[in-house]
């Protein structure tokens, strides 16, 4: 077993199953925002509500993505250093940087190279912003701010603006962790941000179509991931009482996922509550993955290992699905094919951006991760 094999045997494999479900909810919505299903087969013979969750929970996704980080990066931080105040801020960040900038450096470097190229598709509006404050802007974790200021940047531009709160998370979550010693603390802290979440979600700019992207907005999600991670390995919950927990959990998922319509006209939305029940949703199913694993009951089933596999790889698709459908879209059109044709070209483009998000992460982003952090553990 190769060292790259020996770790993700080690991961959880609901969890990775659960990105993997997210990762394929955002090609989905990009496809269906670029091919437009609703010009095929699938809207007239799918039910309305099926439609919706295959087509339309991309966003959605990318929330979920929020709050399994925050209880990713906060169980690894309570395994490694034996609690969140123990933190070493060095690794900590160093293992931040071997992970996630090899891949965006290389991102940037080629986006930047078919700007400058005026390849379609890939061309900064100047009227807009430039290339160098857009590069400027990811590099310093506010690409999401910057849309909101300019609107929509080309599209594998625009995938970074979720990046930009994930990176910030990481910059700041360590400090706080310093900060506040007592874990009880960080209840006070996702008590702020459950009011600050919603409000932020829908009143901080109101007049903005992509208001909802700033930072935030999103504090409740990451919040109670952390919070969630505090408390299985705090509290042993009994296995009926998690049952239930993931039977809630799922219902509050399904609502929001699903019925969207009926959470619209609930008000919820509105208030911003919908993404911030999502998260409680979340979080209670994310409790009963964690004791799946840590009581070794975890099975891997063939049947999801597919889904399992685009989970572990989900940071690589993320970053270049996009070029898939891009381009997908080009070639569809060159090659005047028809609408009925959508549907299998479609997962074609499923299937080709899962290939190169594995080949970028087997031969690319692990192999340089795993080598720089050797780097840091024979200076140590």
């Amino acid at each position: 077993m190769s060292k790259i094999e020996e770790i993700i045997s080690k991961r959880n494999i609901g969890i990775d199953i659960f990105r993997g479900v997210c990762i394929l909810a955002v090609i989905l919505l990009h496809l269906n925002i670029h091919f437009g299903f609703t010009n095929t087969f699938l809207k007239d013979d799918l039910p309305s509500k099926l439609f919706t969750l295959l087509f339309w929970n991309g966003y959605n996704g990318v929330v979920i993505f929020f709050t399994i980080s925050g209880f990713l990066i906060t169980s690894s931080i309570i395994k490694k250093w034996g609690g969140l105040s123990n933190i070493n801020l060095k690794k900590f960040y160093w293992y931040r940087f071997t992970r996630i900038t090899p891949l965006l450096f290389l991102l940037l470097l080629v986006l930047s190279a078919f700007h400058l190229l005026a390849i379609e598709g890939f061309i900064i509006n100047p009227s807009k912003t430039s290339l160098l404050r857009a590069i400027i802007a990811v590099l310093t974790f506010h690409l999401n701010w910057l849309e909101i200021q300019v609107g929509y940047l080309p599209a594998n531009w625009d995938v970074l603006w979720s990046i930009s709160i994930e990176e910030t998370f990481y910059l700041v979550f360590p400090l706080v962790c310093i900060f506040l010693k007592k874990e009880w603390q960080f209840v006070i802290i996702l008590i702020i941000f459950l009011i600050i979440s919603p409000w932020a979600r829908t009143q901080l700019y109101p007049d903005s179509e992509l208001g909802s992207k700033n930072h935030f907005a999103f504090l409740d999600a990451i919040a109670f991931g952390c919070m969630t991670a505090i408390i299985t390995y705090r509290i042993h919950i009994p296995n009926l009482l998690n049952k239930l927990f993931l039977f809630i959990g799922w219902s509050l998922i399904i609502l929001v996922f699903v019925f969207k319509s009926v959470v619209y006209k609930s008000g919820l939305v509105g208030l911003g509550l919908d993404m911030t029940i999502q998260t409680i949703g979340v979080s209670l199913v994310l409790l009963w993955m964690h004791e799946k694993q840590h009581s070794g009951k975890q099975k891997n089933r063939l049947v999801l290992n597919g889904l399992r596999r685009m989970g572990i790889y989900s940071y690589e698709i993320y970053l270049t699905h996009m070029f898939c459908i891009v381009f997908g879209v080009k070639i569809f059109k060159n090659l005047n094919l028809t609408e009925q044709w959508i549907v299998p070209f479609s997962i074609l483009l499923i299937f080709l951006s899962f290939f190169i998000g594995k080949i970028t992460f087997k031969y690319f982003s692990e192999p340089i991760n795993l080598r720089l952090r050797k780097i840091m553990n024979k200076t140590n």
